[in-house]
């Protein structure tokens, strides 16, 4: 769930943050949202391909949450607004967006691989059912990841 309030939450505000902290014009702090989201989806095809070369699903996702987690950690460094070294600080906030990305794509596609394995066996069909009730409450994340921010 973390992930999908994450990927929202970042969705919703990530260009007035690139705007109020970095101090970029529209133009600018689009192109950063644009690839970011770009990165997202196709670091989901590689994600894909390292959990098939190495059949360790579960690994996979497990070093996505990490990485992913490692990201927002970049991106949660804390410094003044406006920032004084816009270029340094401005890199640190890329690589940690595409840090984000690159444990985004381990994560996404290969945890619906595995949950789609568990039909495969009638010893699991019954919690690929339960996963599926599962999913449809993580995409009632995002509902309530566009209405935090304004709370916290």
């Amino acid at each position: 769930m973390g992930e999908r309030f994450g990927f929202y939450t970042m969705m919703a505000i990530l260009t007035l943050f690139l705007m109020s902290k970095f101090g970029l014009d529209k133009t600018n702090a689009g192109l950063i949202y644009s690839v970011f989201y770009f990165s997202i989806y196709i670091l989901a095809f590689v994600g894909g391909l390292i959990a098939d070369k190495t059949r360790n699903y579960k690994g996979t996702i497990l070093v996505g949450l990490i990485v992913m987690a490692l990201g927002y950690l970049l991106i949660a460094v804390p410094t003044p607004t406006p920032v004084r070294n816009v270029p340094l600080f401005l890199t640190v906030t890329c690589v940690g967006l595409f840090t984000i990305a690159f444990g985004n794509g381990l994560f996404k596609g290969n945890l619906q691989a595995l949950v789609g394995q568990m039909y495969d066996n009638e010893k699991y069909e019954k919690c690929g059912i339960r996963g599926f009730r599962c999913s449809t409450c993580l995409s009632t994340s995002e509902l309530f990841s566009r209405r935090s921010p304004p709370w916290a």
